[in-house]
């Protein structure tokens, strides 16, 4: 009993031990805690005291608006104006399940939008496939703002402001939007506008140079244009500096910068004759495709037209057409698949046959089965062929057309169209008929007089008429088009090289090249640079850059050569021309020169490149080729067109030239003197264009 009581009290005593040091531990810990306080308090309470109080300045940037772009008369093309904005901001707590709910949501706020456009605007990681929603790349910074809706109504921005907690992320500001005219004014040229940072995101390297000019959601030219000129149309930047507090409540305005506007544009191009030539083309094509001989696929058509001592653009058309005002917020899927044959300007560049309305892989394959606009020149470039011929003294002035010309083994065989023997030609009869002969002839002696040599020959005349060098136009992304006949000259030598390029079956040129090349032409010789700004003007309305007519190159011929060249495309659209019925009954004389270019399709056996595919011809196409310049004693206007699968190049290309000499003469003029400018002849704009432009 005695040995139980005394274990008992040991027990007792080692609990009692235990708990003081417990207490002993917890005084400890709390008076750390108050010495702590105590220090933050009194030692260091001033510093603390000067953070909370703490004011900073914050700059808050203002963006410009750019400036507006008008025609040669000053008609309005593009504005921009201020629009109610819906714009997402993501946050760190936001995830899959919250973007799906809050697109479902504003599907139903916003009329007019879908759940698969919005998230994908989001650019938050995730989007609809197949009516799934699946991860996705990033294609901007994830908390930059995303826009999600311009132009909202009264009842969307009321309602989004009355909701906000429950539509977190979302939020209506004010922002500057570029607004292109409806009617679809010369759209490729003039181009559109994206963000900076999709811009940055593709490479364009002036914008690399320049991240910190931008705000990385501003809009700036893109293509066309609105990216040659952005410099003077992109304005320059403002801010407000704000006061805030630690907490960032803004305590007051300290100093505003207000933004400077860009400068406006005044274009060289005019309306009325842009916009003529566009609907001509449009009801014209249905036709074509028709009543015209091998024309059953022509939905393309590239015309450009410039005056001939200046070089300035008066029309470009790149057909079809598409609204530009879908670039504003960024199109949707369907309508980006809707437009997609229509973005490229196919007057400088390649651009797709329209395949409309098939989508996805069959209008890839569809595509294939069609030219691209850049096609081969076929016979308009017979005239650079025989200057080239007269000024190095192998032209004859009288040759007997042998119907069919050899010029190599058997099979190397040249023959007319259809197998026309032509009889005695000149070089004024050749061009008149289009004699592939002659041209053949011209070539093979070319080739005789400087065997290897020939190629860099024929190169120094084509190029001088701008035809395999960039013509220089004030446009991004130009094509110095494509020479065939040095693959040929390496493959089978230059006397098959020449022969063949001689008629224009081995030169594939931009329509812009063509009628850079037809200006040189009617000029004797003097190429000057296509011209699409006439000037850039401030808004004062002083002239900031005025532009004036630039020579590029000089081919310094006797005016005899010029003569001759002239007299047989004058004889073109003459009785007994190969243009003679496109221009009967005009007031005034055109020189001109038709081409029916042949070409080759080829498609592959199927679109899984990846794996290797066979090439297979399809079929051998006619396109529509035509260049020509007015009036034939004092030249004024230039004009090249070209139809893919347009069949002969008078039937097609043809009748659109003299829709633009036509139109040309009844708002300018192809007389010495321009017509003065009659305002009752403007192409007015839509009641909401022009009262959103004032």
């Amino acid at each position: 009993m005695y040995n139980h009581e005394e274990n008992e009290n040991a027990r007792t005593k080692q609990v009692f031990n235990r708990l003081n040091m417990l207490l002993l531990l917890v005084f400890l810990i709390f008076a750390v805690i108050i010495f702590r306080l105590s220090y933050v308090q009194i030692v260091d309470g001033e510093e603390y005291e000067q953070k909370a109080t703490a004011k900073s300045d914050k700059k808050v940037p203002i963006p410009a608006l750019r400036g507006n772009i008008y025609d040669k008369n000053g008609n309005l093309i593009v504005h921009s104006r201020g629009s109610f904005a819906a714009v997402f901001q993501e946050k760190d707590y936001m995830d899959k399940e919250y973007y799906i709910n809050l697109v479902t949501k504003l599907e139903k706020i916003l009329p007019g939008t879908k759940k698969e456009d919005l998230l994908k605007k989001m650019d938050v990681g995730y989007e609809y496939k197949n009516g799934k929603v699946e991860k996705s790349m990033r294609m901007t910074s994830k908390f930059l703002e995303k826009d999600l809706k311009y132009d909202l109504s009264q009842k969307e921005i009321a309602y989004l402001a009355e909701h906000r907690n429950e539509l977190d992320g979302v939020s209506v500001v004010t922002k500057p939007i570029r607004e292109y005219d409806p009617k679809q004014v010369a759209v490729q040229a003039i181009g559109y506008v994206r963000q900076f940072n999709v811009a940055d995101n593709q490479g364009i390297e002036y914008y690399r140079q320049r991240k910190e000019s931008y705000l990385p959601n501003q809009m700036v030219g893109y293509e066309g244009i609105e990216r040659s000129y952005e410099e003077a149309l992109r304005g320059e930047n403002g801010y407000r500096m704000y006061q805030v507090a630690a907490d960032q409540t803004i305590l007051q305005q300290i100093k505003e910068v207000p933004p400077k506007r860009g400068n406006n544009l005044y274009l060289t191009i005019d309306q009325r004759v842009q916009l003529e030539t566009r609907d001509f083309i449009k009801g014209f094509l249905p036709k074509l495709r028709a009543t015209g001989r091998n024309a059953a696929y022509a939905k393309n058509a590239y015309a450009v037209a410039i005056e001939v001592k200046t070089g300035r653009v008066v029309t470009m058309v790149s057909y079809p057409e598409y609204d530009p005002n879908i670039w504003t917020s960024g199109p949707d899927k369907e309508t980006y698949e809707k437009n997609k044959f229509s973005f490229t300007n196919g007057t400088i560049r390649s651009a797709p046959h329209d395949v409309s309305p098939k989508t996805g892989k069959d209008a890839e394959m569809e595509n294939y089965k069609h030219p691209a606009s850049v096609v081969p020149a076929g016979s308009v470039v017979k005239p650079a062929t025989v200057l080239m011929g007269l000024s190095e003294k192998i032209a004859p002035y009288s040759w007997p057309d042998p119907g069919a010309y050899r010029y190599g083994g058997a099979g190397d065989v040249i023959r007319n169209d259809s197998g026309h023997n032509y009889g005695m030609l000149t070089p004024q009869k050749a061009i008149q008929k289009s004699s592939n002969t002659y041209m053949a002839n011209i070539g093979k002696l070319l080739s005789e007089k400087y065997k290897k040599n020939s190629v860099s020959v024929y190169q120094k005349y084509y190029h001088a008429f701008g035809l395999g060098v960039k013509t220089g136009v004030d446009l991004p992304g130009e094509s110095a088009g494509g020479e065939d006949f040095l693959t040929m000259n390496k493959k089978y030598g230059p006397k098959a090289a020449m022969v063949q390029a001689s008629f224009g079956q081995q030169g594939r040129y931009t329509t812009m090249q063509l009628a850079q090349f037809v200006a040189t032409v009617a000029n004797k010789g003097t190429r000057m640079r296509p011209q699409l700004v006439d000037r850039i003007v401030d808004n004062n309305g002083k002239v900031v850059q005025p532009f004036k007519p630039e020579v590029l190159s000089k081919l310094e011929e006797p005016d005899s050569y010029w003569r001759i060249i002239h007299q047989g495309m004058g004889m073109v659209t003459q009785q007994g021309g190969t243009g003679a019925g496109v221009f009967a009954g005009f007031p005034y004389r055109v020189a001109a020169k038709t081409g029916t270019s042949q070409q080759d399709i080829y498609v592959p056996d199927s679109l899984n490149f990846d794996k290797g595919v066979n090439w297979h011809k399809y079929k051998e196409i006619n396109n529509g080729v035509f260049v020509s310049f007015a009036p034939l004693e004092n030249p004024k206007l230039a004009v090249a067109v070209v139809v893919p699968e347009g069949g002969y190049g008078g039937q097609s290309a043809g009748r659109i030239a003299r829709a633009i000499y036509e139109s040309y003469d009844k708002y300018v003029g192809l007389g010495p003197t321009d017509k003065p400018y009659d305002p009752a002849t403007a192409v007015p704009n839509t009641k909401e264009t022009a009262k959103k432009a004032k």
